[in-house]
């Protein structure tokens, strides 16, 4: 009887128990529900502050959706919806910082297949340049040296070691020297190639139709650092890189060596200190550069009406938060062409916007201020020049370096149509052909043509 009764007991107590663990369960779900519930409705609260909606974005550098403006056709083919779904998303109040924690966690990734820099192992095999005899000279008759281009044999870039007295400046992959940051080139030869071949594809292409010219823009720490430092500050030498680039093109392709000539004026504001971009007075001397192989006159950029946007503080300073960045922050100085400041463009979901060459940003966020250029970066920008009944036509195709770079073609062309690599689905040859282009300006920061990423796209691109 004594044991059933324990027996009895032990079951009781047990029961009590899985009973309190069950009910233990359930008030944690409980808690679980109203704490999720409670915190949706906290975001959901902070979605109605309209108030408190950003119009641009520091983290991205760009503007952001606007609220779309209601018609009848957009209610009932449902566009009004998906533009209202879009404005609320983007410019949702808790955005920035969300968008911060995401690159912070990303950039912990470290550094990406894509960057990483050819090292030893690659056989540095001596490639003749087009037209040049084995060492190297031109044979007689031949075109006058080309530095950059046909100055003498190339070899594949190697990589440099970071020397010691550098190591102590180099802060998140940055080398870091009076408030300024400096970013370093790292040469991935199976993307150089890739990159080569979709310019030489694209050229083959339009062989007869119309011309290809490559403008490839180093790093800052190329252009602006002194030949000591850029030796002991690691990576790639960005001379000898862009060197390598133009051995690989055919004569389908004409490059346009821009190095030489930034670094005789690297005592002037040509790449800003705060951002990863060059200044529109960089962009200058390289379209003068691209004139002299064209062979036309460039217009007069620096006397035309200029605008000045400050305080400017760019991706560098968002990296690492320097306050003597903040203490000195860089301006942006935009010039407005003379025969129109009007363009269009359409964004990736075929939005079309009126827009300007050069737009007054001055009451934009601090680290926006490069959108003054051309919009930013679309698939397609059109400008039409209305001085012109008729002229010449050029497609240029970049990343966010050419933005700085297109107003100064406006004046020299009838239209001057845009296509950033990154973002449009355009076939190049097709389109030239459908809109009766006549130059095709490639204008690429060398690290991004230094991507596995770019350069398939570009190829993609430049097929038939």
């Amino acid at each position: 009887m004594a044991d059933r009764t324990r027996a009895r007991t032990r079951r009781a107590s047990s029961n009590d128990r899985l009973r309190s663990r069950h009910r233990t369960l359930m008030d944690m779900r409980l808690y679980s529900v109203l704490g999720f519930g409670g915190i949706l409705a906290v975001f959901a609260l902070i979605g109605l502050l309209f108030f408190l909606r950003p119009s641009t974005s520091d983290v991205e550098k760009r503007e952001l959706a606007s609220f779309p403006a209601f018609t009848t056709e957009g209610f009932l083919d449902g566009s009004f919806f998906t533009d209202l779904g879009l404005w609320y998303s983007d410019t949702y109040p808790l955005r920035e910082p969300l968008v911060s924690a995401g690159l912070m966690l990303e950039n912990l990734h470290g550094i990406q297949p894509s960057m990483q820099m050819v090292g030893g192992n690659v056989a540095a095999d001596s490639l003749p340049v087009e037209g040049a005899d084995a060492d190297g000279s031109a044979a007689a008759g031949d075109a006058a040296v080309v530095p950059g281009v046909n100055d003498g044999p190339v070899e594949v870039p190697s990589a440099q070691t970071l020397q010691e007295d550098i190591q102590a400046s180099i802060m998140a992959g940055l080398y870091v020297k009076d408030g300024a940051a400096y970013s370093v080139y790292y040469f991935v030869q199976s993307a150089v190639e890739t990159y080569c071949t979709a310019l030489n594809t694209c050229a083959d292409n339009l062989a007869g139709e119309a011309n290809v010219y490559s403008i490839l823009v180093p790093n800052n720490s190329g252009a602006m650092l002194s030949e000591d430092e850029l030796a002991g500050l690691g990576g790639t030498d960005p001379r000898e890189a862009i060197r390598y680039f133009n051995s690989l093109y055919n004569e389908n392709v004409h490059p346009v060596f821009v190095y030489d000539t930034l670094r005789e004026h690297n005592d002037e504001y040509l790449y800003f200190r705060t951002d990863h971009h060059w200044t529109q007075l960089g962009a200058y001397y390289a379209y003068v550069e691209f004139c002299k192989v064209k062979g036309t006159e460039p217009a007069d950029v620096l006397n035309w009406e200029r605008m000045r946007f400050e305080p400017f503080l760019g991706s560098f300073y968002d990296t690492l938060g320097l306050s003597e960045m903040e203490a000195d922050p860089d301006y942006v100085d935009a010039y407005i062409p003379t025969s129109t400041n009007e363009l269009v463009f359409w964004d990736e979901a075929g939005a079309r916007y009126d827009w300007q060459v050069i737009t007054d940003v001055s009451d934009w966020a601090r680290g926006s201020k490069y959108a003054a250029f051309i919009g930013g970066d679309k698939p397609l920008t059109v400008i039409e020049n209305p001085t012109m009944e008729e002229g010449p036509i050029c497609l240029v195709i970049k990343e966010s370096y050419g933005c700085a770079f297109v107003p100064c073609l406006v004046d020299d062309y009838k239209t001057v149509y845009v296509f950033d690599c990154r973002y449009s689905d355009y076939n190049i040859p097709q389109f030239v052909r459908e809109h009766g282009v006549d130059d095709v300006i490639f204008i690429n920061n060398m690290t991004l043509a230094s991507t596995d990423t770019v350069a398939e796209r570009l190829l993609w691109m430049s097929t038939e």
